[in-house]
């Protein structure tokens, strides 16, 4: 089916490009693609595909390393979670279009990809891991505790086999993105790989040949995607007999709630303390020019500033170009996340559907976005309609991996339970997955959420002119590298409070499946069943 489907979609694309598309000549079909492949020989893209994939397997392997570290560390050391957390959203949220540059300058150019490829990686993975090491059953943990075991001995006993599904859902999703990484750093600044070919390519208007990269960098994205999804499947063949017990996590009292706040309100401050220590570190550790590079103390002096009379105050247009990219964020994950819901529905209720075009899914995350901009550019045009769709293609598969993970992964009771009522497919997806699905959905806004962000800067750059994405480029070709700093703290800070805005609708969400439940009549988060039938 996987074949048949691709083999549609595949005939699909060269009718449109041969029709609809045909008049911009900005979309060859795949009869064209492999036409220029053939031309080329495959020694001109294996020659610089082993360059990129190089650099992304070496930013794979350290930045999912660091994750692990990470999330484990913030585990067994409660008061560094929320510090991590927020050094992790900083690292995800970071613009690679103002700060690639950087590392091109500061780092020679195979490291400062493979830098990137591991910064495109991390938050995922750790948000994965550490989801993972939090839904491990709370009976064995208790039993741990009871027997005098620490924190550290419940991660080695229960905790690590309990995150190995989200870990392996999270390095799933960061095969792709380390490709991504590894190219957008090639566009910054190398002299080999895919990303430098594609780019003489769009300069001598070799739409055939740019293409014919975009493709074997997505054959390659898809590639490791799937072969980390067999290896999942291989090692993990019991994460689909979980039980609904093990779907729902822990939720905090509800008398205990204001101190939970207060807690929070301390790792917010301790938090932007690190990353406030990690970016000057940063700085002295890599001697960047201070022409270049801007402190803490430089970008707040830049905002609390005024100029001398007579000159224009770059600040006065920031609130106005933060307010439009805030707009165009949350309309890109809207649509990602609107997109998500519905293929994963589909897929779920129909698994011949989801076998026959889920390779379809995976191109879709594979493309570099930069390639698929003069299509998106022509087809949606250069309004909100290309933010929607740039900004829900970034969105849309990180929300679909993680909820269609969950409405597969049925807990065992409750699939047993609607075996012994005879309901049908539709039945119990309403009943049971759509409700488990829903935590799944909240943890997937949590790693959508700052994608958007970086959907919302791609569009503003790619396509509409407007906003801080396309503000940066501006800052950047002209040297106002103070206002440049200043935009990227912007971004990050908006992407944190996003961030957070999704942590409190995740903890309500929890509350839904916990908080008026006895323990003993909880069969399944949304399944109420009378007592005396369990």
């Amino acid at each position: 089916m996987g074949l048949l489907g691709t083999l549609a979609v595949l005939a699909l694309w060269q009718l449109l490009s041969q029709t609809l598309l045909r008049a911009g000549g900005t979309v060859p079909g795949p009869v064209q693609i492999v036409e220029q492949l053939t031309r080329d020989g495959g020694a001109l893209y294996l020659t610089n595909a082993r360059v990129t994939l190089s650099a992304a397997a070496q930013g794979y392997l350290y930045g999912n390393l660091a994750a692990i570290g990470f999330a484990v560390v913030a585990l067994v050391v409660p008061p560094l979670a929320r510090p991590i957390t927020h050094v992790g959203v900083f690292s995800y949220c970071l613009p690679i279009v103002a700060i690639g540059p950087v590392f091109a300058i500061v780092f020679p150019a195979d490291l400062s990809r493979v830098v990137l490829a591991g910064l495109s990686v991390f938050f995922t993975t750790l948000v994965g891991t550490t989801a993972g090491l939090r839904a491990a059953d709370q009976g064995s943990i208790d039993l741990i505790t009871a027997h005098g075991g620490g924190r550290w001995t419940a991660v080695r006993k229960v905790r690590a086999m309990a995150a190995l599904p989200a870990l392996f859902a999270g390095l799933q999703i960061a095969a792709p993105a380390a490709m991504l990484g590894a190219i957008i750093g090639e566009y910054i600044g190398a002299d080999s790989g895919l990303g430098v070919l594609m780019i003489s390519s769009q300069q001598s208007m070799q739409i055939d040949r740019t293409w014919a990269v975009a493709f074997t960098g997505a054959a390659l994205a898809g590639l490791a995607f799937l072969v980390v999804g067999l290896a999942s499947r291989l090692l993990l063949p019991w994460s689909t007999q979980l039980s609904a017990a093990a779907m729902v996590g822990p939720v905090a009292p509800a008398g205990r709630r204001g101190v939970s706040f207060v807690h929070g309100l301390v790792g917010l401050v301790v938090g932007v303390a690190v990353v406030v220590g990690v970016w000057f570190a940063f700085l002295a550790i890599t001697g960047v020019s201070s022409f270049i590079g801007r402190s803490p103390l430089d970008v707040l002096h830049f905002l609390t500033t005024t100029p001398p009379a007579g000159r224009p105050d770059p600040r006065g247009h920031l609130l106005g170009l933060s307010l439009t990219t805030l707009g165009d964020a949350m309309l890109g994950l809207l649509t990602g996340v609107v997109a998500a819901l519905v293929v994963a529905s589909l897929f779920a209720l129909s698994p011949t559907l989801r076998n026959a075009l889920m390779s379809a899914m995976l191109a879709l995350r594979a493309v570099p976005m930069v390639a698929m901009a003069p299509l998106l550019v022509l087809v949606a045009g250069r309004g909100s309609a290309s933010v929607a769709v740039i900004g829900g293609l970034v969105t849309f598969f990180p929300t679909l991996v993680g909820v269609l993970a969950a409405l597969r992964r049925i807990p065992q009771d409750s699939a047993d339970l609607m075996a012994a009522y005879s309901a049908g497919r539709w039945r119990t997806f309403v009943t049971v997955q759509a409700p488990v699905a829903l935590s799944a959905l909240v943890s997937s806004l949590r790693i959508a959420a700052p994608l958007a962000f970086t959907g919302a800067l791609l569009a503003e750059w790619l396509a509409t002119g407007k906003g801080l994405g396309y503000d940066m480029i501006l800052s950047m070709t002209s040297a106002r590298y103070d206002l440049l700093w200043t935009e990227v703290v912007v971004v990050t800070v908006l992407s944190f409070a996003v961030f957070a805005s999704v942590g409190l609708l995740e903890r309500a969400v929890a509350s839904l499946y916990t908080g008026s439940v006895p323990t003993e009549a909880r069969a399944a988060p949304g399944l109420r069943v009378p007592e005396p039938a369990l």
